[in-house]
């Protein structure tokens, strides 16, 4: 059963790998940077349920973690641009959510032992 259920999940993972592809070769510069993250756990996915399905174990917990990482890296980026946009606009109550939105992210890191 946990097979079929890689199996959707390559399937779903390769449709998104292909859009995103042909997003990112039409789009401009500033696009492409957006996109690039969900690039790479698209295709994450697309391997980690590849070597789930062929038995490896091993790589297919890499390729788990290089989604973990490549998330939590997309995440830290995206809250420190708002906080860094919110400082220089005076925005200071979108200040107050992004700093505890990435407080609450900080603090879920550290105390999760299934990430680490």
């Amino acid at each position: 059963m946990k097979k079929i259920y890689a199996i959707r999940q390559m399937i779903v993972s390769l449709v998104a790998l292909v859009f995103l592809t042909w997003a990112f070769f039409k789009n401009d510069r500033w696009a492409k940077i957006i996109i690039i993250p969900f690039l790479i756990c698209a295709f994450a996915i697309l391997m980690e349920n590849l070597f789930f399905i062929l038995n490896k174990i091993k790589i297919s917990n890499f390729f788990k973690l290089v989604f973990r990482n490549s998330f939590f890296v997309y995440i830290f980026g995206f809250l420190s641009y708002v906080i860094y946009y919110s400082i220089t606009t005076k925005a200071y109550s979108l200040l107050i959510v992004a700093a505890v939105m990435l407080l609450i992210l900080l603090f879920a890191i550290y105390f999760s032992k299934k990430y680490f």
